[in-house]
């Protein structure tokens, strides 16, 4: 049976797989030569495998050290052992609650990196909905609940994050501007919620406040629509709702901490 199974097996996923649990066995970050031995693989056939594990989100990269460490996608596949486990039993109900009063599309979203993750959504129950798939990775400058984690990050993070972004213009409406990205976070940070205002995505819009206290953000929750229903007018009567909905989250986790 073994032999078997053997001969089935697929020996790049072998690899892949092998490459993961050497990371996630590590304690720190680990350099390209020491993945290579302890996997027995060539130097190169573990830079050909991270590159793509690095690019589907499974794996991060230092850029100081230029050494290897499990990235935020595998964590949402890791179960009970996920470190974001508990942040996601207590968002549900919250976004339950959310979808329920604005009958939209509800989502949890982590910062990794330059990046925002999606962790946990709860969809809409209409027939024209937003679909979010847990583990998509998603652009900080150019969507609500991004620019919501970057707003509350401490300001010398948030620039040294911004300063890192690669501002794709994604549409028309995309701020491709550091100076004017920063001062967008600024009125985000001022007014406790951030709006994608079709940013990411033509005829999408999204509301998103960040879970946590200012300058240590856990989490960021967000409510998104097509744009037809979710107007301008909309996001900012949403806005007080989704500023709740983050307060209670970030109460419950304290409480959780305390306990």
């Amino acid at each position: 049976m073994a032999t078997k199974l053997a001969r089935r097996s697929v020996q790049s996923v072998d690899r892949a797989l092998d490459l993961l649990e050497a990371l996630a066995a590590s304690e720190s970050e680990v350099s390209i030569t020491k993945l290579a031995d302890r996997t027995s693989l060539h130097v190169s056939t573990v830079h050909r495998l991270l590159t793509t594990l690095l690019r589907r989100g499974y794996v991060r990269q230092n850029p100081d050290t230029s050494r290897y460490f499990t990235g935020t996608k595998l964590a949402t596949l890791a179960g009970s052992a996920s470190r974001f486990n508990e942040l996601r039993h207590q968002a549900r109900p919250v976004l339950r609650t959310l979808t329920e009063q604005t009958r939209e599309t509800s989502n949890l979203v982590v910062l990794d990196d330059v990046m925002a993750v999606y962790i946990e959504t709860v969809p809409s129950p209409q027939i024209v909905r937003m679909f979010t798939t847990l583990g998509n990775r998603v652009p900080l400058h150019a969507t609500g609940a991004g620019k919501a984690l970057l707003a509350w990050l401490a300001p010398d993070k948030r620039d040294a994050l911004v300063d890192r972004l690669e501002l794709r213009a994604h549409t028309m409406h995309t701020i491709d501007e550091k100076p004017a990205l920063k001062r967008a976070l600024d009125e985000i940070r001022e007014r406790g919620y951030a709006v994608d205002d079709e940013e990411f995505d033509e005829g999408v819009r999204c509301v998103a406040a960040a879970i946590g206290p200012i300058g240590n953000p856990v989490a960021a929750i967000s409510v998104s629509a097509p744009a037809s229903r979710m107007t301008r007018q909309r996001c900012a009567e949403l806005a007080p709702l989704l500023r709740r909905a983050a307060a209670d989250l970030t109460e419950a986790m304290r409480d959780h901490a305390r306990a």
